[in-house]
C-alpha cells in the first residue's frame, strides 16, 4: 500500500511540474563551513520530495571524494592519511546521492572545482598557477586536471545527475587534505572555464550544469561582463546560468539583479530563505515572502521574481532553506523557516496566485489557524519587513549592511551620519521602528496556534527579536556619540552615554533571562567576539566608557 500511495505521489509532482510555469525547483541547505551539519527536516530528501522539489543541492564536498586513479596512478600516496580520508569521504558521498535518487530527486551537488588533494597541488601546482601564484585555468596542466576531475566525478558517483558550480568564493574548511582557489576571475577564463564545462558535462555526459555567476560584483552583477562571457559560450539545454536575486548578495536596499533575463542561455534564480543570515536567520519574525515575490518597498525600484513570469530563459529557481552564513544564532523550531519558504515555493509552483493568498493558505490550512488568529499572523509578519530592515539598516541612506550578520553585533561606523547632521533623524527612526516590535510582541500572544510548542516558539522568538533589536537601537546610540567625537571633536555627553550603556546592559541582562527561562529560545548574539565582520561591539563599547572617564 505505501508503495502505492509512494508511486502516486511521484505522478502528481511528475503532473504538476508539467503544468507549472517552471520547471526546475532546487533545494539546498548550505552547511556552514567548518561547522557540525545543520539537523533539518530540510536536508532529508525524501521531505523536500514531498515538497515538490525535483531536485536536491547538497553541500557535501563531493570534488573531495576523488583520488586521481583514473588519470595517474597513485598520485595520492597508499597507506596514507591523505588516502583514507578522501577514500572514506567518497563512500559517505555515495551513500547519501543514493539517498537523494532513491527520494525522486536529481542530484547535483553544490561543486569547487580545481579544489584537489594537496599531493595533487604539490606535484603539479607550479604548473597548474600564472605569474601571480593563482590557479589559472589558462595553464594547460589546470585543464588536463579539470577534465580527470569531471571524469573522475561521474564515474566514481554514478548516481550524479549533474553539478552546480561554484566560482566566487572557495573555502576549505570541510577538506583538510585539499588545496585550492576560485577557478575563474576574468572573461577569459570564465570563457575556457565554462567552455571546457560545458563540453565534459552537458556534451559527453549528457548531465546538467548549473553555473553560478555569484562572486564579489563583477559576472554577479556586470551585464556588460555577463553578456561578454555568456556570447562566447554556445547554448546548450542541459547548461543553466544560477543567478541571485538581488544585484549584490541577498541583501536588502540593492536592486533586483540586472543580469537576469538577459542573454540567451537558460536561466535559474537563486532565493535564501535567510537573505545573506544578515537579518536573523529565521531565529526571530522575519517575512520575505512578500519582499521577494513583489519587490521591497523600499527600493526605488519595485521588482520581484512575479515580474519574471514572461521572462523565458528563466527556467526555474533554487532556494537556499538554511545556512547561508557562517555561524548562527541556531535554533529547533523550524517555524519560520517553514513559513517563508511555503509562500516562496508554492508562488513559484503557482505564479498565477497572489502572495496574500497564499499566505492566508498556509495560515489557515497548514497551521490550522481560525481567520482571526491568521490575521493577527499575516499582521506581525508584514510588520516584521520593516522592524528588522530598519532596525539595523536605515531609508535616510546607505550604510554597511554587514555590521549584523550571524550571530555578531559589531561596531557600525556612523561618521556620515554626523557629517550630514542626521543624528536627530537617524535616532527618532530607530525608536519609532521599535513601536513595531512593540506591537508585534503582543500580536504573538493573540495568536492561538494549535500546535503548542510553535505556540512558545512563536511568542519566545517574538520577545528575542524586539530585545535584539531595543539593543541595536542602543547600539545607534552609542555609535553615534562616538561619531560625534571623531568627526566634531565634541566632548562625550555624560549622562547620554551613562543612559546609553545602562540601557544595554539591562537589555542584554533581560535577554539572557529569556534564554534561561525557555529552551526553545534560539542561541544569543555575541557582541564580545566577530567573524568575517566588523570589529565586536565590545570595543566600541570600551573606547566610549574609556573617553568618558578621560573627558
Amino acid at each position: 500500500m505505501k508503495k502505492i500511495v509512494y508511486i502516486l505521489c511521484l505522478l502528481m509532482t511528475s503532473t504538476l511540474w508539467s503544468q507549472s510555469r517552471y520547471n526546475i525547483l532546487l533545494n539546498m541547505v548550505h552547511h556552514n563551513p567548518g561547522e557540525p551539519q545543520f539537523l533539518s527536516r530540510y536536508t532529508d530528501p525524501n521531505f523536500i520530495s514531498g515538497l515538490g522539489y525535483m531536485g536536491q543541492v547538497p553541500k557535501i564536498e563531493v570534488q573531495c571524494g576523488l583520488t586521481y586513479d583514473k588519470w595517474k596512478t597513485d598520485i595520492i600516496p597508499q597507506r596514507s592519511e591523505e588516502r583514507f580520508w578522501i577514500e572514506r569521504h567518497a563512500a559517505s558521498v555515495r551513500m547519501y546521492l543514493k539517498r537523494v535518487k532513491d527520494a525522486g530527486l536529481e542530484a547535483l551537488p553544490f561543486t569547487d572545482m580545481l579544489v584537489v588533494p594537496k599531493s595533487v597541488m604539490e606535484k603539479y601546482g607550479d604548473e597548474m598557477k600564472n605569474e601571480k601564484g593563482q590557479i589559472s585555468i589558462l595553464r594547460p596542466m589546470t585543464q588536463e586536471i579539470l577534465r580527470a576531475q569531471i571524469d573522475e566525478l561521474f564515474w566514481r558517483f554514478p548516481n550524479l545527475d549533474g553539478l552546480v558550480i561554484r566560482h566566487g568564493e572557495t573555502y576549505l574548511h570541510d577538506a583538510p587534505f585539499h588545496k585550492g582557489e576560485s577557478p575563474a576571475r576574468s572573461v577569459e577564463e570564465h570563457v575556457l572555464f565554462l567552455n571546457i564545462l560545458r563540453e565534459e558535462i552537458c556534451v559527453k555526459r549528457n548531465k546538467k550544469l548549473y553555473y553560478r555567476t555569484w562572486d564579489f560584483e563583477n559576472l554577479h552583477v556586470r551585464p556588460d561582463m555577463y553578456i561578454s562571457v555568456m556570447n562566447s559560450v554556445q547554448v546548450h539545454p542541459n547548461l543553466y546560468i544560477s543567478i541571485k536575486h538581488v544585484n549584490y548578495d541577498f541583501n536588502r536596499g540593492y536592486p533586483f539583479n540586472k543580469t537576469i533575463g538577459i542573454g540567451e542561455h537558460n536561466q535559474i534564480v537563486e532565493v535564501s530563505i535567510n537573505q545573506a543570515g544578515c537579518y536573523g536567520k529565521n531565529a526571530h519574525p522575519y517575512y520575505i515572502g512578500k519582499g521577494v515575490i513583489e519587490g521591497w518597498n523600499d527600493l526605488d525600484e519595485k521588482k520581484g521574481i512575479r515580474d519574471l513570469y514572461d521572462t523565458s530563459i528563466v527556467k526555474g529557481f533554487w532556494l537556499w532553506t538554511w545556512g547561508d552564513g557562517w555561524y548562527g544564532p541556531y535554533f529547533d523550531n523550524e517555524f519560520w523557516v517553514n513559513l517563508n519558504e511555503y509562500v516562496i515555493r508554492t508562488y513559484i509552483n503557482s505564479p498565477q496566485r497572489k502572495e496574500e493568498e497564499i499566505f492566508y493558505d498556509y495560515a489557515m490550512n497548514v497551521l490550522h489557524l481560525d481567520r482571526t488568529s491568521a490575521e493577527y499572523l499575516r499582521r506581525l509578519c508584514l510588520l516584521s519587513e520593516d522592524a528588522v530592515f530598519l532596525g539595523q539598516d536605515t531609508k535616510l541612506l546607505k550604510r554597511n549592511v554587514w555590521w549584523i550578520r550571524d550571530q555578531f553585533l559589531t561596531g557600525i561606523n556612523l561618521n556620515e551620519v554626523v557629517e550630514k547632521g542626521m543624528e536627530n533623524l537617524i535616532l527618532e527612526e530607530k525608536r519609532n521602528n521599535l513601536k513595531r516590535w512593540y506591537e508585534m510582541e503582543s500580536l504573538a500572544k493573540k495568536i492561538r496556534l494549535p500546535n503548542l510548542e510553535d505556540k512558545e516558539f512563536v511568542e519566545v522568538s517574538t520577545i528575542y527579536g524586539r530585545i535584539k533589536y531595543e539593543l541595536a537601537f542602543q547600539i545607534w546610540r552609542i555609535q553615534i556619540l562616538l561619531a560625534q567625537y571623531d568627526v566634531r571633536g565634541i566632548k562625550i555627553d555624560s549622562m547620554e552615554a551613562k543612559d546609553a550603556i545602562h540601557d544595554y546592559e539591562q537589555l542584554w541582562n533581560s535577554w539572557e533571562d529569556l534564554k534561561k527561562t525557555y529552551p526553545c529560545c534560539p542561541t544569543l548574539y555575541e557582541d564580545w567576539r566577530a567573524v568575517n565582520v566588523a570589529p565586536p561591539f565590545q570595543e566600541s563599547l570600551s573606547r566610549l566608557k574609556s573617553l568618558m572617564t578621560k573627558d
